[in-house]
């Protein structure tokens, strides 16, 4: 390298300029002492290499994490960043503290990013360092030139050019071909750091985007938190960018983006416009500059093609920008087998059915996807649509019909990235089928589908007009567009607790209403008829998008204004409606309102008992539902609800999906016509005679949650060191765990024990004493101890403490789920936890008494005289427990049962042979003594707490010390022995 002689003859110059600030009489910041001497360090640089380099220092903003010190510019594109720390801080991630710390998480998306404290120099690419750090010999804040040799400016020469000469890499699959999923990988923490940086700036009351973030409330989304705003800028400036590049902007700039997009994506290039405005840009330099930099090299016909790259670009991308935010915006990429299935049973019913001959490409069917994500539901009607239309009428038609179709096609969208890459993919598709758009373009729509319809879009200037447009045309849509068909697959997003603040994100307009006191919400058709039937407790679970959406699609095809009378609503969602108890109203409301209902049930539970694969990448079961109502209904008539079940890997459900072209090609069960049965088909055989458990022992309740872990330990000791720690700590609330109903300052007064407290936890002297602690069952046959405090426990369930005594016994199960293998239930003598039985929550919580003095059974009135008088002895309350635990505790029984216990009914039959229930009786009440560990149901001549020891025996001494603790085992089962490896 011939210039290494000037590098160093610079480098040096750049040392002398350290010390002289560093020991002035009055001393800045550390870090700024080096901000001059590295400019002009870098103006050497720049004649040594022979480079245009242009080093631009960012205005210093206190507290703020989002700039880096400078950008580098050679040859005027964007080379990377520079952050320059204090001398003696060091460039090591590991050694950061507080601020640093986490200003590196924030440039961790950069790809290119210059360390230096003036000794220390090191080259990071997106949070990783490239080589090795560079380290002066000497210290320039005391040495001047000493601190540099030779050997020093030939490493930083080699550094300082690794870093200057960096390109965009946009990542290739082996045969050439952009890796989408990478692309998508790439672009999401830089979009995600643009997102951190506007967050950032909303802080500070000044910055002008705190005015920017106004007035976007104002245009779409009223409610619209910080957070949301932020991550529709971030989504929205990023998919606008791209968009330009993919329709051919080049050179790719904030301008050229936004007059590239203004032909045929007016919204995006006027929100573009708005949200970089100059003042706003200004605060956000380093996050734009980078997005135009990575995506400016994007080749432009990567995002076009006859193989739709957009079809999974957008979940890819946000599985790496933000989980969370894709838990719960619901948005997870609908199999196309999914989609074609649903679209063709639509289509059949449309043309047989409903009488319009071309199905969806009757220029009388409106159809509408009201969650489209990315619009494949959509494209899925066009394919199927234009592809009838040219397979019965010739490729000659096909134009014609396509410009009918594209005026009956709507979408909503609430999230920007995946609107834009709808409103993208759906005008592509037309246009390739030769249809001529509507004037105001594709009728995919920016908005909230849960905003009441009856809302005023805000009157704005001319020049914000085509983005408060979108919001006048979705309400229109909503209000006076007359929908046959409603399709599509609903977020999921389930919430237990809102406020009117934030009742847009909890339901909007579907749960509230439009009155302060929500008596004309239209959830309340489901809601009511829940409550009247005696299942208000479990209402929390309804609220959920996809319920806010189901009930939505209803009113909107059937019920409102312009409802026409015949239409579809067909959706693929959670299947928890079909028979859990808070659905009852939604199953009654959509038997009133339909002529008949076919449910696919898809299954896919990934947590319970009998996991099956899901067709998504989800852990929630799913059913395909498809909704008619062919013209005026009878309400006093309930619909026909017909139902089918796939079973196997996803690739066997996708497969079989893939086969079905109409309703003969599955073999339809019906199910139960009351009212509010579940959406299932009836039991066949002698189980379903059995009473059900529920009835047997008519009180269930939920057991204890604390939202919290440590106050529960396997003993008192632990229990008091975790008190100590709590009140001792520094950040009480941290310390807590608090949560959104427990909290260090609020107020509780739950009265569990004699000697409740009702102190807030956050006023309590370090020195206060623990709560009583009690016994506690916390998992099957796990017991431990709880400190029995309501301030710590989220729902701590009173009614039980209060009829809790020494005679007390609780059976516990899942009563909501499918059981699996192993026993249909357990049983505790201690107060159980929430997730007792299996380790997941349910109303599954069985006492044997309603009160304390245990004088009240819970078991069905007039059952144990009626036994008695049968068997002629008496029964008491004991002796029906132990006689439903000797059936129901046996593996055997939900191994003989399975496919029985499917339909989530736990029975028990009830035998007449006085020997037999007698016999059942002592098994069960010698595993009630066996599993309440002695402290029930005690055998005469034994000692309460105490139960008879087992075969096991240790054949090898466990170690004393900690450092020999065994730390794997195995079971050989030949041996029958438990070996460490």
């Amino acid at each position: 390298m011939n210039n290494s002689p000037l590098f160093f003859e610079s480098l040096q110059h750049f040392a002398t300029n350290v010390t002289s600030k560093m020991t002035q009489f009055i001393v800045g910041e550390p870090e700024d002492q080096l901000r001059a001497p590295f400019e002009n360090f870098l103006g050497g640089v720049a004649s040594c290499l022979k480079w245009n380099i242009v080093c631009t220092g960012e205005t210093l903003l206190p507290g703020r994490l989002g700039r880096p010190d400078y950008a580098l510019h050679r040859n005027k594109l964007l080379t990377g960043y520079v952050e320059i720390k204090a001398p003696g801080v060091g460039v090591t991630p590991a050694r950061f503290k507080g601020h640093n710390r986490e200003q590196f998480k924030r440039f961790s998306a950069i790809p290119n990013i210059l360390y230096t404290d003036g000794n220390d120099w090191a080259l990071y690419r997106e949070g990783q360092r490239v080589g090795e750090v560079v380290r002066l010999s000497g210290d320039v804040a005391t040495q001047g030139k000493k601190a540099v040799t030779r050997e020093d400016a030939f490493a930083i020469e080699i550094l300082l050019r690794e870093f200057l000469e960096w390109q965009p890499f946009i990542p290739t699959e082996r045969k050439g071909k952009i890796d989408l999923k990478k692309l998508a990988a790439l672009l999401a923490p830089l979009c995600r750091m643009l997102r951190d940086d506007v967050l950032d700036a909303l802080k500070d009351k000044q910055s002008p985007l705190v005015q920017l973030a106004k007035d976007w409330r104002q245009l779409l989304f009223p409610d619209a938190s910080d957070e949301r705003f932020a991550d529709s800028y971030a989504q929205t400036v990023t998919f606008a960018l791209l968009l330009a590049r993919s329709d051919g902007a080049d050179p790719l700039t904030l301008e050229s983006a936004e007059k590239t997009l203004e032909a045929q994506h007016n919204l995006l290039s006027r929100a573009l416009q708005v949200l970089t405005d100059p003042g706003a840009r200004s605060e956000l330099t380093a996050s734009l500059d980078l997005l135009l930099r990575v995506i400016g090299v994007v080749p432009s016909a990567t995002l076009a093609g006859a193989e739709d790259p957009w079809l999974y670009f957008y979940e890819d991308f946000l599985a790496a920008y933000d989980p969370e935010l894709r838990k719960d915006a619901g948005a997870y990429y609908t199999p196309v087998e999914v989609v074609r299935c649903q679209v063709r049973l639509i289509d059949d019913l449309l043309s047989n059915r409903l009488g319009y001959s071309l199905g969806f490409a009757d220029p009388n069917v409106v159809t509408l996807d009201p969650a489209v994500g990315t619009g494949t539901y959509l494209l899925g009607v066009v394919e199927r649509a234009l592809g009838q239309i040219e397979s019965q009428h010739g490729p000659g038609a096909v134009p014609g019909q396509a410009t009918s179709l594209a005026r009956n096609l709507y979408g909503f969208e609430v999230m920007v990235g995946p609107y834009a890459v709808a409103e993208l993919r759906l005008s592509r598709a037309l246009r390739d089928r030769g249809a001529q758009l509507p004037k105001d373009g594709s009728h995919v729509y920016l908005t909230d589908t849960l905003e009441s319809p009856h809302a005023k879009p805000p009157q704005l200037p001319l020049f914000l007009r085509p983005i408060s447009d979108q919001h006048a045309k979705a309400l229109k849509v909503k209000s006076g567009v007359p929908v046959i068909v409603c399709l599509g697959n609903p977020p999921y997003d389930r919430h237990e607790a809102a406020t009117m603040k934030k009742k847009a994100s909890a339901g909007g307009w579907v749960r509230w209403g439009d009155t302060e006191s929500g008596e004309d919400a239209i959830l309340r058709a489901f809601l009511d008829p829940a409550s009247a039937a005696g299942h208000g407790v479990h209402l929390k679970n309804l609220y959920n998008l996809y319920v806010y959406f189901w009930r939505w699609a209803l009113w909107k095809v059937f019920e409102s204004e312009t409802s026409m009378g015949p239409g579809i609503v067909s959706f693929i969602s959670a299947s928890s409606y079909l028979d859990g108890d808070a659905f009852c109203g939604m199953r009654e409301h959509i038997r009133r309102l339909c002529d008949e209902v076919w449910i696919l049930d898809l299954g896919g539970e990934g947590r319970g008992a009998r996991q099956s694969e899901n067709v998504f990448a989800i852990q929630t079961p799913v059913a395909i539902a498809v909704a008619i109502r062919s013209n005026k209904t009878k309400k006093n008539k309930p619909a026909k609800i017909h139902f089918a079940r796939l079973d196997g890997t996803r690739e066997t459900k996708l497969a079989t999906l893939k086969e079905i072209d109409g309703f003969g090609k599955v073999k339809w069960r019906d199910c139960p016509d009351g009212w509010q049965a579940h959406f299932r088909p009836a039991g066949k055989g002698d189980y379903f005679t059995w009473p059900l458990i529920t009835d047997l022992m008519p009180w269930q309740h939920s057991g204890v949650q604390l939202k919290r872990t440590w106050p529960i330990a396997p003993d008192e000791e632990i229990l008091r060191r975790r008190w100590r720690a709590l009140l001792r700590a520094e950040n009480r609330a941290l310390a807590f765990r608090e949560t959104g109903d427990r909290t260090v300052n609020g107020t509780y007064r739950v009265r569990l024990t004699k000697d409740s407290d009702s102190t807030p936890i956050a006023q309590l002297p370090q020195n206060a004493s623990m709560p009583p602690t009690v016994r506690y069952a916390f998992r099957s046959f796990d017991r431990q101890y709880v400190i029995a405090d309501g301030r710590l426990m989220s729902r701590s369930r009173p009614e039980l403490w209060h009829a809790h005594s020494e005679r007390q016994i609780y059976l516990t199960s899942v009563l909501t789920d499918t059981l699996g293998t192993g026993p249909a239930l357990t049983v505790s003598a201690a107060l159980p936890d929430l997730h007792h039985f299996s380790g997941r929550g349910a109303k599954d919580a069985i006492p044997l008494y309603r009160d304390a003095s245990a004088s009240e059974a819970n078991v069905l009135l007039g059952l144990p005289e009626l036994l008695g008088q049968h068997f002629r002895r008496a029964i008491r309350p004991e002796d029906f427990l132990a006689y439903v635990y000797g059936i129901l505790a046996q593996p055997s029984f939900t191994l003989r049962f399975s496919k029985e216990l499917e339909t989530r009914q736990v029975r028990v039959p009830i035998t007449k042979k006085s020997a037999l229930f007698e016999q059942v009786r002592a098994v069960g009440a010698r595993l009630l003594w066996l599993h309440t560990y002695g402290e029930r149901f005690v055998p005469k001549g034994r000692n309460r707490g105490t139960v008879p020891p087992g075969k096991a025996k240790c054949t090898n001494a466990i170690p004393g010390d900690a450092e020999h603790y065994p730390e794997s085992f195995s079971y050989n089962d030949t041996r029958q022995t438990l070996e460490r490896f």
